[in-house]
């Protein structure tokens, strides 16, 4: 009788932790999420009348993430929010993007204001005409593109590096006959070095819970017959 209790007992908390299992809640910042992105404020860098980065954003109304604006087409304001889809660095284009994000940081953190300030008018010269067609406010910002195209060209950094970043594409939600948000190029997880968090996969949630089924059945077998 105390052989097979153990059996019994080790089948109901087999059985119980599976049924009391639930899968990881799939992150904010998953590829190919959508997220709700408000615009919070900005940081004291400016090119001409434009803020440059650090624009400090709320992502599914958590924090003041720091993001790179890569469009300067379009016009945002303080408290303006839409939904936005999260997508990899999976093109040359934002290859050279997360680049140029990643110096920026690197050109705060020293100080160094009017590269930081390069770097963000790089980073619009990449994607907007109108960037594209304006006087740069430094020339050091056309050697700030040359050495993201460059790092992208010439495989500086491994592919898995560009898997710290991510960007958000507005879909949709911003106030009526407003101008189309921005994209925006930030960190993954909102914290260097880490990739969007996949979520579980059913079929290996099942494949756990039925080998933890069939082993406790076994030792309740093996209790019973002993």
């Amino acid at each position: 009788m105390k052989k097979s209790g153990f059996g019994l007992a080790l089948f109901a908390v087999l059985l119980c932790s599976l049924l009391s299992f639930r899968p990881l809640k799939v992150h904010a910042e998953t590829i190919g999420a959508l997220v709700t992105v408000e615009l919070t404020g900005t940081g004291s860098l400016a090119i001409g009348p434009d803020a440059a980065y650090p624009y400090y954003m709320s992502i599914d109304s958590s924090g003041n993430i720091s993001m790179m604006c890569v469009s300067y087409d379009n016009d945002i304001s303080q408290g303006e929010s839409w939904v936005a889809e999260v997508e990899a660095i999976n093109t040359t284009q934002l290859k050279m993007a997360a680049w140029l994000f990643n110096d920026d940081n690197v050109s705060i953190a020293a100080g160094n204001d009017t590269q930081a300030n390069d770097d963000q008018w790089a980073a619009w010269e990449i994607f907007s005409t109108n960037a594209q067609n304006a006087t740069p406010p430094d020339p050091g910002a056309a050697i700030q593109l040359a050495a993201a195209e460059n790092a992208v060209a010439t495989n500086t950094e491994p592919a898995i590096w560009y898997q710290q970043f991510i960007i958000m594409i507005p879909q949709w939600g911003w106030p009526g006959g407003d101008d189309v948000p921005q994209n925006f190029i930030g960190y993954a997880d909102s914290q260097p070095g880490n990739k969007p968090p996949d979520s579980p996969e059913p079929g290996s949630l099942l494949l756990l819970g039925t080998g933890m089924f069939g082993v406790a059945a076994i030792l309740y077998r093996k209790k019973r017959l002993a």
